[in-house]
């Protein structure tokens, strides 16, 4: 399936008093199944691409499964991710997240009151990067983010080991993207305590819980926070950074990560 489809639009310039019909792509959004040994997990609105990335993702960023070695096998069927578990392995088979649904809107509030719960570590990693580094991520984000250059109704996410890109994810959900930009780190064994988030979506709390539930030190955004995340970001040791637009941006919490000379 793809991540976009074409619609009729009715273009209008009201300057020009013009009105022309044309063909556009758009986003597209379609249920990702996620199953856990035959039995339904979650189904999450997103992009109908990156699934295997996007299954992981989610699963080892809300706090599911501590480590992909967890999975002995993991099918694709249509929009539907089959996770098959180890004998015994460790996972948090709470009831209550089974059969759940979330939208590419947001996520769920239960789900993200237990994820904090769940961290109890403080990140103490001082792995640095200066201004002109993360400057340039936020170009390498934006000139990969080709979908949201075709629709404009998409949200890209990256992950940047040691400043080089290593994965990198565009969905309808800013979740999504984090999980998918996760779920690709994780199946290449990224080194997170060396890495950067760079995200263009709004920084909630529960985006930062997934950056911190993985120890990723510093989390970038081209968009704004929200005081949930800050707050967060500086209990759990997080650099948050917002607005980082060309040439500045606003630190918000643990400046002494970013080097500005």
């Amino acid at each position: 399936m793809s991540a976009t489809a074409k619609a009729k639009v009715h273009k209008i310039d009201i300057k020009q008093h013009s009105t022309n019909i044309v063909q556009e792509e758009v986003a597209v959004e379609a249920p990702a199944n996620i199953y856990i040994n035959k039995k339904h997990l979650v189904t999450l609105l997103s992009s109908p691409s990156m699934l295997i990335e996007l299954a992981i993702g989610y699963l080892l960023s809300e706090g599911i499964l501590k480590t992909k070695d967890s999975i002995d096998e993991l099918l694709v069927a249509g929009t539907d991710i089959h996770v098959k578990l180890k004998a015994g392995a460790k996972v948090d088979f709470d009831l209550n997240r089974f059969g759940k649904f979330v939208s590419s809107a947001c996520g769920s509030l239960v789900d993200y009151l237990r994820l904090l719960a769940q961290i109890n570590s403080k990140i103490t990693d001082q792995y640095s990067i200066t201004a002109e580094n993360l400057e340039q991520m936020v170009i390498q984000l934006n000139n990969e983010s080709r979908v949201f250059k075709i629709t404009g109704g998409i949200h890209s996410a990256a992950i940047f080991e040691n400043l080089k890109m290593a994965a990198f994810a565009e969905d309808v959900g800013r979740h999504n993207a984090v999980d998918k930009a996760l779920g690709a780190s994780i199946l290449r064994n990224l080194d997170f305590n060396r890495s950067v988030l760079v995200t263009s979506g709004r920084q909630t709390a529960d985006i930062v819980a997934k950056a911190a539930q993985m120890a990723v030190p510093i989390s970038v955004s081209i968009s704004g926070p929200i005081h949930s995340g800050i707050k967060l970001a500086e209990r759990v040791g997080i650099t948050l950074i917002c607005f980082a637009r060309g040439k500045r941006f606003n630190i918000y919490t643990y400046p002494e990560r970013i080097k500005l000379s």
